[in-house]
């Protein structure tokens, strides 16, 4: 896989007219050279390709990086970098000006004087769309999420806090193989469902509240990220209006994602059904967003992006609605963009489930 990848970014590389590129990020270094560890550096050209990292990395480098040459990297980071630069005679050396902080940056230029040359997300563009071997990983991450979910249902009940709910699916899906949670949990019940990222608290749920579930987790390092809101008893008909209102919006924004489709244009598929019925000042966030490695990352649906979707991206529809006093509603997916339209890798009923 990582010598797919050193091909794309070599010819990445020779189009940013850089002699080398220096990546940083660990998420961009693990996906170009299949490197996991918490200490590394990746220097890439357009015909050797390094991986700098410290003693306690190296076996586990020799074994997971094996397209790339282990460098060990002693106290001193910068005078070894200077060396291979100068041993390959690199004039102009491209970094991640997203990732590199300015403390590095300045060292980085003070002891190793190269020609430095900020490039932005030359990586990032390539870890957009995703092969099938990242897709099916994917695929069995989403489809855990819909097992805790069913899980969560037996659980909500009133007197259960937000934080209960979101220990016991956090321990569900840990035991399901997750390695970690994707992000903080939300567990928004009652009023607290007009926050967006209203992260689970010690109140408790009540017989009346909308209750919003959002989660994921992190499956061989790919993030997962899927939300749901249920009803706690009986809705009003106000509830059931919003709730049906963001099932609709989430319905057909889902089926306009396809491939050369705009993802600006896909967004206002959403915006628009919920504008159309006033509620366009209570849908503040953009649609979604590309999911990988990192639970956020490219593409972006909102009104400030313009990228054109292609076969392989994957990103999530998640529209909602937030009444401040009230509660709200959200419902996401993942979606991935195939040959002729999408697919929904969560698959849970988005009809509103009453407990």
């Amino acid at each position: 896989m990582s010598f797919e990848r050193l091909e794309a970014i070599r010819k990445s590389i020779s189009e940013s007219e850089v002699d080398a590129l220096l990546v940083t990020h660990p998420v961009n270094r693990r996906y170009l050279s299949g490197f996991d560890g918490s200490s590394g550096l990746l220097l890439i050209s357009c015909n050797q390709s390094y991986l700098i990292t410290d003693f306690r990395y190296l076996e586990q480098a020799e074994k997971q990086a094996e397209a790339f040459t282990i460098i060990r990297r002693h106290d001193e980071l910068y005078p070894g970098l200077a060396e291979i630069i100068n041993q390959n005679g690199w004039k102009k050396i491209g970094f991640e000006a997203k990732q590199l902080i300015y403390d590095s940056y300045r060292e980085m230029t003070e002891k190793v004087k190269s020609q430095w040359v900020p490039l932005t997300d030359t990586v990032e563009k390539l870890r957009m769309v995703k092969n099938a071997a990242e897709l099916t990983v994917m695929s069995k991450g989403a489809a855990q999420l819909d097992r805790a979910f069913s899980h969560l249902l037996t659980l909500i009940r009133p007197g259960v806090s937000e934080r209960q709910l979101a220990l016991e699916l956090e321990i569900f899906l840990l035991r399901a193989g997750a390695e970690e949670k994707s992000f903080k949990f939300i567990v928004a019940s009652g009023p607290r469902g007009a926050l967006p990222h209203g992260v689970a608290t010690e109140k408790t749920m009540m017989v009346g509240e909308m209750v919003t579930l959002d989660f994921g987790a992190v499956f061989d390092g790919y993030a997962t990220d899927m939300t749901r809101t249920v009803c706690l008893g009986k809705p009003d008909q106000l509830q059931l209006s919003i709730y049906e209102l963001v099932r609709k919006a989430q319905a057909e924004a889902a089926k306009a994602v396809g491939p050369q489709k705009n993802t600006k244009e896909i967004d206002s598929v959403a915006r628009d059904i919920i504008e159309q019925r006033g509620y366009g000042d209570n849908f503040g966030h953009g649609l979604g967003h590309g999911i990988g490695l990192e639970t956020h990352e490219a593409p972006t649906l909102s009104q400030l992006s313009d990228t054109i979707l292609e076969p392989g991206m994957v990103v999530t529809i998640e529209p909602g609605v937030y009444l401040p006093g009230l509660g709200g509603v959200r419902i996401e997916d993942m979606v991935y963009v195939t040959e002729t339209g999408a697919h929904s890798m969560t698959t849970s009923t988005r009809e509103l489930i009453i407990i």
